[in-house]
């Protein structure tokens, strides 16, 4: 891959490394029910106002959070959930969890221009103008990314998933987050209220990201059919776990029958709310529960 040093991408890694890796942080998602003591669950919910839209369901998959940062230029940085990895032209690059390498494999042999870069992933807005960012945020797994990457498929075999999308569309706003304090950008993207966490960080509501990554041919997390439960006991939710996703959708080439599955995301359309169901920790509640 060629060497590029007047991109947008490394400007931005250059000038504001710490400010664009915590804008771009997929933020933190919430269990369905308050864990409480002994990793048990509470009736309570987390967020209440979650109910007040359809949700739509999607599967969890156990793996590593990876994202893709794309600029309107098709320049690229790659990151992991915490730390950005490396920037498009570098030859050294961060190695945790085999996420670039998996990357350089699975997405950039058919989507790379001759300058390496990505312009073929940049979201259009209007008019077609490229977005000055697109963020894809998706799970990179299989292989030995986690303890249960056997689940999906052998050793040697990886995935990548997309399951959000988010894209700054203001230029001149993006450049002052790239130059505001941190801590500012963490709030902004997450904050604590009464009614359940809030996101700034602009999310492609469903339908606009399923017709962005149909057009560009990227593969999205297995759809679930929608989650229709607003009365949602520990009971139920464990059950329609079992009836829709009792092993994963996402297998690998190779595995023969696909393995066990870890749960499931629940997300209103809109982005504003999103939370997580596991297998692992109704199972857990329930046996505590008929043990006494």
């Amino acid at each position: 891959m060629p060497l590029t040093t007047e991109s947008q991408a490394r400007t931005a890694a250059t000038r504001s490394l710490p400010q664009l890796n915590t804008l771009t942080k997929y933020p933190s998602i919430l269990t369905l029910h308050a864990l409480g003591d002994r990793g048990r669950l509470t009736p309570d919910f987390t967020t209440p106002g979650l109910f007040s839209q359809p949700l739509t369901a999607t599967e969890k998959i156990d793996g590593t959070s990876a994202r893709l940062l794309v600029f309107a230029d098709g320049s690229y940085v790659v990151g992991s959930r915490e730390n950005l990895l490396t920037v498009s032209g570098d030859l050294l690059f961060d190695p945790a969890v085999g996420i670039v390498e998996g990357l350089r494999r699975l997405v950039f042999p058919h989507y790379a221009d001759e300058k390496g870069h990505l312009p073929r992933l940049v979201f259009g807005i209007d008019n077609g103008e490229p977005a000055p960012l697109t963020v894809l945020f998706g799970e990179f797994y299989g292989g030995k990314v986690t303890g249960n990457s056997k689940q999906y498929g052998p050793p040697e075999q990886v995935g990548f998933r997309v399951f959000d999308v988010a894209v700054f569309t203001d230029a001149p706003a993006l450049a002052t987050q790239l130059q505001a304090d941190i801590r500012d950008l963490s709030t902004w993207r997450e904050s604590e209220t009464p009614t359940g966490l809030r996101y700034g960080q602009p999310f492609l509501p469903e339908i606009e990201l399923a017709a962005y990554l149909a057009h560009v041919g990227l593969p999205a997390v297995p759809h679930l059919p929608a989650y229709t439960a607003p009365d949602s006991t520990h009971e139920s939710v464990l059950a329609w776990l079992r009836e829709h996703i009792s092993h994963t959708q996402a297998a690998l080439p190779g595995q023969a029958t696909p393995g066990r599955a870890e749960g499931a995301i629940l997300r209103t359309a809109d982005r504003s709310a999103i939370v997580k169901i596991r297998f692992e920790d109704y199972e857990r509640t329930l046996n505590q529960r008929s043990k006494g």
